[in-house]
């Protein structure tokens, strides 16, 4: 189907309209003739054709996504449409659409830095649920007052053993930070903050108490921007991961070995490590007048680690 001549049918007519938020959106179409040497020729090779035409000043046909610039203002081809000329069998009508992509001829603000208050002004904040291992006290009388900071301690049964598997819900807090204004987000930094911790002070709070749940975006075709979200979680007793230091095996003389009860046989149930390997008595004979042991705790930090405080502008949003 070989195309004999592209030519302008109706010259650029560009309107302007009010948006919503009290700025001037412009757009712009034109209409163009295409002649065909055959009849019914495929309108998919018609909008797919890169030749140039004289008649178009040895330009080709606009494509989706190209720029023309009029009186210092870029518009972009944001749609075309193809039918047939006044039934016309040999001759295609294109009518093409484009939009500003700068109504104001102004730049998106620029992204904003850490904590700053352009920063809070972009950021929802709404709580999440979620499980954790049970903490708390013995009984409602020994519940501290509301200004006392004290922590509670994990669940032990009478004997002073811990009690494991149990978790209790908390409400946390999601931070939830919005630019509808993006027009080149970094898509591989925004997948590098995913699933990490901050390092350092971060929305106000301590080392490895944000984490980066992920974040989602939205391309608006008519307006060439990017609207994009990054959700944060909050943990005000940090990220890491308590557990009970307590096993069946212990160190000893810088071997490791099974741990044995009174018979001689291997215990059957954790049993408490000093922290340095060694097994101890979790509860005393209470002919001793002592207290029962209370199980020293490790730590595991499941996430990795980044310097948030450059996280908005490092991914462009």
């Amino acid at each position: 189907m070989p195309i004999i001549d592209v030519r302008i049918l109706r010259s650029l007519q560009i309107s302007e309209k009010k948006s919503e938020k009290d700025s001037i959106q412009y757009s712009a179409s034109q209409d163009l003739l295409v002649i065909t040497d055959t009849k019914d020729p495929s309108f998919g090779d018609i909008l797919d054709n890169d030749d140039t035409w004289p008649n178009l000043g040895s330009q080709k046909i606009p494509q989706i996504n190209d720029e023309v610039n009029v009186n210092g203002r870029t518009f972009y081809v944001t749609g075309r449409d193809v039918s047939y000329y006044k039934d016309n069998e040999r001759a295609v009508q294109m009518t093409v659409r484009y939009d500003a992509k700068s109504p104001d001829g102004e730049e998106p603000p620029d992204p904003p830095q850490g904590t700053d208050p352009e920063t809070w002004q972009r950021i929802t904040v709404t709580s999440e649920q979620m499980t954790k291992p049970a903490i708390g006290w013995s009984s409602r009388g020994v519940v501290p007052a509301e200004n006392n900071p004290a922590e509670g301690q994990g669940a032990q049964n009478s004997a002073g053993d811990p009690v494991d598997g149990l978790e209790e819900d908390i409400a946390l807090v999601k931070l939830s930070y919005t630019n509808t204004q993006v027009p080149h987000p970094n898509f591989q930094e925004l997948l590098r903050y995913t699933n990490r911790c901050n390092n350092g002070v971060f929305l106000g709070a301590a080392d490895y108490a944000v984490r980066m749940m992920g974040f989602s975006a939205e391309y608006d075709q008519k307006n060439q921007i990017w609207s994009v979200t990054v959700d944060f979680l909050y943990n005000p007793d940090g990220w890491q991961i308590v557990f009970f230091d307590a096993g069946f095996n212990e160190i000893v003389g810088g071997e490791r070995r099974a741990i044995l009860d009174q018979k001689g046989n291997p215990v059957s149930k954790p049993v408490p490590l000093n922290g340095g390997g060694q097994a101890v008595a979790i509860n005393p004979s209470p002919s001793s007048g002592q207290s029962p042991v209370t199980p020293l705790t490790r730590e595991l930090y499941p996430y990795r680690i980044a310097d948030m405080s450059q996280l908005f502008a490092n991914c462009g949003i």
